[in-house]
C-alpha cells in the first residue's frame, strides 16, 4: 500500500507529457505578455472552496493550484482559498450547491458528498474496487474516471481531475481485525451511505451512522468500538488516542472531484482553459503524492503512540471481498452497470 515512488514515479513521466504550469507554462503561455511587461488575459478572481481544513491535502492542493494559475498567467487570475467550507457554513452538501449555481467558482469535495445529489457517485467505494494505490489511479485516470466526468457534465461542472481522499481503513479499540469473523458484533461508526453501511453488514460489523463532530467523545466512552475513515482524515480528529488497532486494506476507497463550475470554464478563451486544465492536471499529481507521504508520517506518528496497524495478506482480503461480492449485484441499478463496468472492464 506504501508503493510511493514508483507512483511518484509514473505520475511524473505523466505529467512530463504535458506542458507544465509553473514558471516554464508561464513562460510558453504568455509570451507576448512577457515582452510588454503584462498580461494578455484580464484580470479575475477565482473563489476555491473545499471541506478539508486549512491543513487537508485538499486546502494545501487549491493554494498550490492557486499559485499555478497565478505564474502561467502573470498574476492575471488569482485564487482565493476557502476552506471548511467556510462559505456555505461548513456544509459540504451546499459546498457543491454553490458551485453548480456559480456562487464559487472551483472546488474538491468527496465523491461520499456528491453522492447525495447523484447516487452513482459511490461507485468508487464498491468493495475491493481497487487492488492498490496504483490500480485506482489507472482507473480513475482512465476509463472510469472519464465516465464519472461525464456524470459531472451533466451536473454543468468541469471536472479538471479526480483528487485522493484515499482507503478508508477502519480502527478499533477491541483487537486486530483480520477476517470477517473479527468484525462479528463489533459497533463501527461508518459515513452515512447506504453501500458502505450494507459492506460492513456483510463484514459481520453492528455498524452505525454519527456525524463525524461526535465520533471522538463516542469512541472515548465506548459507544462505538471503531470507526473506518482514510488515514489523514482519521489523524486530524486525533482518533489515535482512542483506538488501538487499525487495519491497512483496499476494501473501500474515497476520491475528490476538482471540478470548475462549467459556465465559468466556457467562457474562457481556449488559451485559458489549457492552462487551467494543466494546472489541474499537475495539482492532482501533488496532491496525491503529498496524501501518500501522509499516511507514511501518520503510520510511524500512531505506531509511537501505541496504535498496532495490521495489514491484510492477499488471501485474507480475498476472504473479505468474497464477503461483500453481493454489492456489486445489490446496487447495480443504482450505479448502473455501465459505470460499474467502466472501471472492473466486465
Amino acid at each position: 500500500m506504501k508503493k510511493l515512488i514508483s507512483l511518484a514515479l509514473a505520475l511524473t513521466l505523466t505529467t512530463a507529457l504535458l506542458a507544465g504550469c509553473g514558471k516554464t507554462a508561464s513562460a510558453g503561455s504568455s509570451g507576448a505578455a512577457a515582452a510588454s511587461g503584462s498580461s494578455q488575459f484580464e484580470k479575475m478572481t477565482w473563489k476555491f472552496s473545499t471541506s478539508g481544513g486549512e491543513q487537508s491535502t485538499w486546502a494545501v492542493a487549491g493554494k498550490y493550484f492557486a499559485e499555478l494559475i497565478s505564474d502561467a498567467t502573470d498574476g492575471a487570475v488569482t485564487v482565493e482559498c476557502y476552506p471548511s467550507d467556510q462559505l456555505t457554513s461548513g456544509s459540504q452538501v451546499d459546498g457543491i450547491q454553490a458551485l453548480m449555481d456559480g456562487t464559487t467558482d472551483i472546488s474538491m469535495h468527496s465523491n461520499l458528498i456528491y453522492s447525495s445529489f447523484d447516487p452513482r457517485f459511490n461507485v468508487v467505494s464498491l468493495p475491493f474496487l481497487f487492488s492498490s494505490y496504483e490500480d485506482a489511479d489507472a482507473k480513475l485516470d482512465g476509463d472510469g474516471g472519464a465516465a464519472l466526468q461525464d456524470v459531472l457534465d451533466q451536473y454543468a461542472l468541469h471536472c479538471m481531475g479526480i483528487g485522493e481522499n484515499g482507503f478508508r481503513d477502519p480502527t478499533n479499540s477491541k483487537h486486530e481485525i483480520q477476517s470477517p469473523a473479527d468484525m462479528k458484533n463489533m459497533k463501527i461508526r461508518v459515513a452515512g451511505s447506504a453501500l458502505l453501511n450494507r459492506e460492513y453488514e456483510l463484514w459481520g460489523a453492528d455498524y452505525a451512522n454519527a456525524n463525524w463532530s461526535e465520533v471522538f467523545t463516542a469512541l472515548q466512552t465506548g459507544t462505538y468500538d471503531g470507526q473506518e475513515n482514510p488515514l489523514t482524515a482519521a489523524d486530524s480528529a486525533s482518533i489515535q488516542e482512542v483506538q488501538k488497532y487499525c487495519t491497512l486494506w483496499t476494501g473501500t476507497y474515497d476520491c475528490a472531484f476538482f471540478c470548475m463550475n462549467k459556465d465559468l470554464y466556457e467562457s474562457l478563451s481556449p488559451e485559458l482553459q489549457k492552462i487551467v486544465d494543466e494546472c489541474g492536471h499537475e495539482t492532482l499529481v501533488y496532491q496525491r503524492e503529498i496524501s501518500r507521504n501522509q499516511n507514511d508520517d501518520i503510520i510511524a506518528k500512531w505506531e509511537a503512540a501505541g496504535v498496532t496497524f495490521t495489514e491484510l495478506t492477499d488471501e485474507q482480503a480475498r476472504v473479505f471481498k468474497d464477503a461483500s461480492a453481493a454489492c456489486y449485484d445489490e446496487f447495480s441499478e443504482e450505479l448502473t452497470p455501465e459505470l460499474i463496468s467502466a472501471f472492473t472492464g466486465e
